[in-house]
């Protein structure tokens, strides 16, 4: 649901707000005009305009050291479920959730607190290493319990992933957190100089063979099948195929605005594109036979995932094609999201050819916020390779990281724009 989004009132800024379409507060009036446009008090304007508003409203006041405290959670943490074997010697371990119990947590002024049936216990903001959400589960991990998974049954997890982010900027202050995940990164941590290392420092791992070829023959007729339905239920218009290389390792850099971006560049194009996958999404019999036919292989984007980072390297380096949404994850706005320093890294110290990819329409196709498709023309430009200097990750700097991002955000947004 949009409100899932829109969770706090976008003038008065009151929680569980409204009532109709109004809001209990202030009585103004709220209304939606599309996926990306809503009206608040007769001003219409892109959901990502009210979501900053939200956004820059302060926590609530603390009573008694407690900023806030949610309704009904059910808490979970990580268990693991066998190895996942794909093609071209793609190997991990399948990581899937147990529940725990049920409960509710509490937001404090200096840690959360989750109180259940079975069990209760503290978590220090100090002890907080990562946050992040999937579908309306808040993902934390702590030094001493790992990670640890929250659905919010009752409200909107979006809102607390937010609160949380929050106070953990107030913790933190004046340093600044520019990350919350893999891990929580502060600026006064990033490296200013590049290590003392010598000599050319290339990323290689072990090549082993799963299964005889890289590909499923079934995939190829499914994609045969799938390509002229897509184009026909979604009205997807996709240009530039010609400069996708027929042949040597690339990296496809897309923008990340809906579930269906991997499946529609997944099939569109000649060859394989390698997209990673949140490992959650293994947890269905039906998905996890899907994605590995598909050519994905599972990432845990909540923590440092060293697995997934190998089987990156593992593609480019047997000359495939790499997939990243750079953002790493789908906007909730619409508006494209900062890169993700991990994977800038990644791609400067690949060293590959980068193929830029603007995406248009998904966005309201298919929403972060909801699970309904709506028919909405979908266009698709992708941009000619560039080619960059490689740098080893010992050797990068914030500087590097930085000016690569504003590089590669700029080629996107040209074709986002339709400028090829």
């Amino acid at each position: 649901m949009i409100t899932d989004l829109i969770y706090r009132c976008p003038l008065c800024g009151g929680f569980d707000w409204l009532e109709g379409d109004r809001c209990v507060s202030c009585q103004t009036q709220f209304s939606i005009i599309s996926r990306s446009l809503v009206s608040v008090g007769g001003d219409t304007q892109p959901i990502s305009h009210w979501y900053r508003k939200i956004r820059s409203f302060d926590l609530p006041p603390a009573t008694s050291g407690t900023i806030m405290k949610s309704a009904q959670v059910k808490y979970s943490c990580e268990a693991q479920e066998g190895i996942y074997r794909g093609f071209a010697g793609i190997t991990a371990i399948h990581f899937t959730r147990q529940q725990i119990d049920t409960g509710t947590m509490s937001l404090n002024e200096a840690s959360l607190t989750f109180s259940g049936k079975a069990l209760s216990f503290e978590i220090p903001f100090q002890e907080i290493t990562s946050l992040t959400i999937e579908s309306n589960t808040v993902i934390i991990v702590s030094k001493e319990h790992g990670p640890l998974f929250f659905d919010f049954l009752e409200e909107s997890g979006k809102k607390w992933e937010d609160c949380i982010q929050k106070a953990l900027q107030q913790h933190y202050a004046p340093d600044e957190i520019v990350e919350f995940y893999p891990r929580i990164r502060l600026s006064s941590a990033l490296r200013i100089k590049a290590a003392p290392v010598k000599g050319h420092m290339p990323l290689r791992v072990p090549v082993r063979k799963w299964y005889p070829r890289d590909h499923s023959t079934f995939f190829i007729m499914l994609r045969t099948l799938v390509r002229p339905l897509i184009k026909r239920l979604f009205s997807v218009t996709i240009t530039g195929l010609e400069n996708i290389p027929a042949q040597g390792p690339a990296i496809l850099m897309p923008n990340h605005t809906s579930f269906l971006d991997s499946i529609i560049l997944g099939v569109f194009p000649k060859r394989y594109i390698w997209f990673m996958a949140k490992n959650s999404e293994y947890r269905h019999s039906i998905l996890y036979w899907f994605l590995r036919l598909a050519n994905s292989f599972p990432v845990r984007r909540y923590t440092h995932d060293v697995q997934a980072v190998r089987n990156a390297i593992r593609i480019v380096q047997q000359g495939h094609i790499l997939g990243i949404f750079p953002e790493g994850e789908r906007t909730w706005d619409g508006e494209l999201l900062p890169f993700r320093y991990g994977a800038i890294r990644l791609i400067l110290a690949l060293g590959a050819p980068v193929i830029p990819v603007g995406i248009i329409g998904a966005y309201e196709l298919m929403p972060r916020w909801t699970s309904s498709i709506k028919r909405i023309p979908v266009t698709i430009t992708i941009g000619k390779p560039v080619n960059f200097e490689h740098i080893p990750i010992p050797k990068q700097t914030r500087s590097d990281i930085e000016s690569a991002a504003t590089l590669f955000g700029s080629m996107m947004v040209q074709l986002i724009r339709g400028k090829t």
